[in-house]
């Protein structure tokens, strides 16, 4: 955890400034919260795991190690450098799981990067290790950051807050939504055919949602297929939500060759209404 991270927090209890005490963020009320062994701080102890346990995102990590969604990485690093100005801008990852896209955007550029989850597992396997980047476990229904203190704001497949979105970034600041469209993963959908809950997947409506509370900047459909080893497909089986309740171990994936990677990316200002 990094110095200019913990000035620009604030307490999930009372909302007051944090000092770095020994080991421990303490607030003025004397709230506390330990830094852990690996770097990170935990500002929402009460969080449960769900889905998403450590080996969804151990998967997740051999997929992106692998450059599955490299493209992605570079449309949205492409997105920043246009539309955020300034030296050590404030990226906040909003759902940031293992922490891959808060290290991986703009990567030649100083940025005070500073990730979020509700993932205990997560959020431990994003700072082991890490020099670059500061990582928390928080709710991301009220981000323990200060009013106005990021320049932009990364939303991967993660369910939004525009309100808390609005209230974190500063004037000008930009939020950077990713969602899935039809195409995404298809190839593993249609191996589980019959055991979804949703066969079909329709991002339209995340993507009409987004534009009733942003003022759009530019809009991007990031699609492309590529070839993957079965390992890799199991990888990739294991870490997605869209197959949740399915016993990933009983699919027959061996015919899957390539995977189709299919999302929309949505740049903007976040309306404060």
């Amino acid at each position: 955890m990094h110095g200019e991270a913990t000035m620009l927090l604030r307490c999930p209890i009372c909302g007051g400034d944090f000092a770095l005490e020994g080991g421990s963020l303490i607030c003025a009320k004397r709230h506390c919260y330990d830094v852990a062994r690996q770097g990170h701080v935990n500002l929402a102890p009460a969080a449960k795991d769900s889905f998403y346990t450590k080996a969804l995102f151990e998967s997740r990590a051999k997929v992106f190690e692998a450059g599955v969604f490299a493209p992605v990485v570079q449309a949205i690093s492409e997105a920043v450098d246009r539309h955020v100005r300034g030296e050590r801008s404030v990226l906040l990852d909003a759902g940031c799981g293992e922490g891959y896209y808060t290290k991986a955007v703009c990567p030649a550029r100083e940025m005070v990067r500073i990730g979020f989850d509700l993932s205990k597992e997560a959020v431990r396997l994003a700072a082991r290790g890490e020099k670059t980047a500061s990582f928390f476990v928080g709710d991301l229904a009220h981000i323990p950051m200060k009013d106005h203190s990021a320049d932009v704001l990364l939303d991967v497949f993660t369910p939004a807050n525009y309100a808390e979105f609005a209230r974190v970034l500063k004037p000008g600041g930009v939020l950077v939504k990713l969602a899935p469209r039809s195409g995404y993963l298809k190839e593993l959908r249609e191996a589980a055919i019959g055991l979804l809950r949703n066969a079909e997947y329709d991002g339209g409506q995340v993507e009409r949602y987004a534009a009733e509370r942003m003022d759009i900047l530019e809009k991007r459909e990031i699609t492309y297929s590529l070839p993957v080893t079965q390992e890799l497909v199991a990888h990739l089986a294991r870490m997605t939500p869209m197959l949740a309740g399915v016993d990933v171990g009983a699919l027959d994936l061996s015919h899957i060759t390539q995977i189709t990677i299919d999302e929309t990316m949505t740049v903007g200002r976040v309306r404060a209404d």
